[in-house]
């Protein structure tokens, strides 16, 4: 009996032996492949983290599906956002006094509305519009994209939230990064081609900022909206666009790279969760009602804007876009790990968060390189020279090793808000050593 009980006794430490070391062997690979095809160690930082301090200064302004329906209940999916509809929106936040807003909602067709739309524009005289440009052209030439039509009144930035990247395991969209300034040939005609060139704006290549670089300077910078294209025309040039200067030289805290480089984006948190404030349209629209009404009868009355409101939009940048299923305007982000297949974060709220980071100073900051590549070959080194007997002790201690990088990771992350100490490395390697270390243990005892 006694001979009986050890013997199942070791055939189930061997048994369970083994499932640790294919589970780990496993992981091994996985942590490799994540290594060598460009994963990102900062996508899990950011999942576990959820949410990030904001600065309070940015609000989202969302047009939705029952937006619409109050505004047209005829034409309740529109797949053009109606002119007259985003007039009445920046009228309501002129009136409710929102330092900066940001139409992230394209203009670059003329439409039934124009003339109001251009009016509320330029009353408010803070307004960043939004342009839409493909990020880059096999034959290397300078993007192209249609001016708005509100270029005159507002200022023009590029909606791009590229550098869009594929991800390592599905064929969608991921942004990581966005450049917050760009070269981009912009044109207008009034009509088809020939008559069309008549009297037709066309730039061939002026640096253009991001919406969130022209948002957020619009925000610290008491100066003519007009003075951000000189400063960038005076930092930014050659073919392709090289700027000299990061964001300190516009009032805003420094960033890790040039203006021209990809941000990384320090997601301030998952769609809805990240305390940025949102309003809906529909309730501007309600509140808009009986002034709307008046002035179809030839009357001003001013317009009624409720204070809790005012709270969140006052002083503020407000970025007003589509959320409605029609937008196509929906993107995926790390907070989608570890699928990176569906689109989990709204185009508007992705622009409020790079907003809020520019103005927060808050960057990614990454420690990476000869930095982590060195401790994680000591640490592999480690693995080897205590791995004699490879017991299960071993196995257990550089398993927990494993658990305290990542939670050190994370922790670190989180505490330092963007501070990137790039584990992978030393996950990589230490798996794999233990995984050798340990094979090699048990063929030498089969032996």
């Amino acid at each position: 009996m006694s001979n009986l009980r050890r013997n199942l006794s070791r055939l189930s430490h061997d048994v369970a032996n083994e499932i640790v070391v294919n589970v780990l062997a496993a992981a091994a690979l996985g942590a490799l492949a994540f290594v060598v095809l460009g994963g990102r160690v900062d996508d899990v930082y950011m999942r576990f983290r959820q949410s990030a301090p904001v600065s309070g200064e940015v609000t989202l302004l969302s047009i939705d599906e029952e937006s619409f329906y109050l505004w047209n209940p005829y034409d309740p999916e529109p797949a053009t956002t109606p002119r007259g509809l985003l007039a009445e929106l920046v009228r309501f936040l002129t009136a409710a006094g929102a330092r900066v807003v940001v139409i992230d909602v394209l203009t670059d067709q003329p439409a039934e509305g124009d003339e109001a739309l251009v009016r509320a524009v330029q009353a408010h005289g803070r307004v960043v519009v939004a342009e839409r440009f493909s990020p880059g052209r096999a034959d290397g030439a300078t993007p192209f994209s249609p001016a708005s039509v509100l270029a005159e009144v507002g200022v023009p930035a590029y909606a791009n939230l590229g550098l869009e990247e594929q991800t390592l395991f599905s064929e969608a969209l991921l942004v990581r990064a966005v450049p917050l300034a760009t070269r981009v040939a912009r044109a207008r005609l009034s009509g088809p081609f020939p008559t069309g060139l008549v009297g037709a704006f066309q730039d061939d290549g002026a640096p253009e900022p991001s919406i969130a670089l022209a948002a957020a300077w619009l925000q610290r910078s008491s100066d003519a909206p007009s003075a951000l294209a000189s400063a960038l025309a005076a930092r930014c040039g050659g073919e392709p666009l090289q700027c000299t200067s990061d964001t300190s030289v516009f009032g805003l805290p420094p960033t890790p790279g040039f203006l021209h480089e990809g941000l990384p984006v320090n997601f301030r948190g998952r769609e809805g969760g990240d305390h940025i404030p949102a309003v809906s349209a529909a309730r501007v629209l309600r509140s808009l009602a009986e002034s709307a009404l008046a002035r179809t009868l030839g009357l001003e009355l001013p317009v009624s804007v409720p204070e809790d409101v005012a709270a969140q939009v006052r002083g503020k940048v407000v970025v007003v876009g589509r959320v409605d299923a029609g937008a196509d305007d929906q993107f995926v982000t790390p907070f989608s790990f570890p699928t990176m297949i569906h689109a989990d974060m709204s185009g508007p709220r992705v622009h409020a968060q790079v907003i809020d980071t520019l103005l927060t100073g808050r960057h990614v900051r990454r420690v990476g390189g000869v930095w982590t590549w060195v401790p994680a070959g000591l640490l592999a080194m480690m693995v080897v020279l205590t791995g004699r007997r490879a017991g299960v002790g071993h196995l257990v201690s550089w398993v927990s090793v494993c658990v305290a990088l990542m939670a050190g990771g994370i922790s670190t992350f989180h505490t330092f808000d963007g501070l990137v100490v790039d584990v992978a490395p030393a996950l990589a390697l230490v798996a794999s050593a233990l995984v050798a270390v340990h094979v090699y243990a048990r063929s030498s005892e089969a032996a």
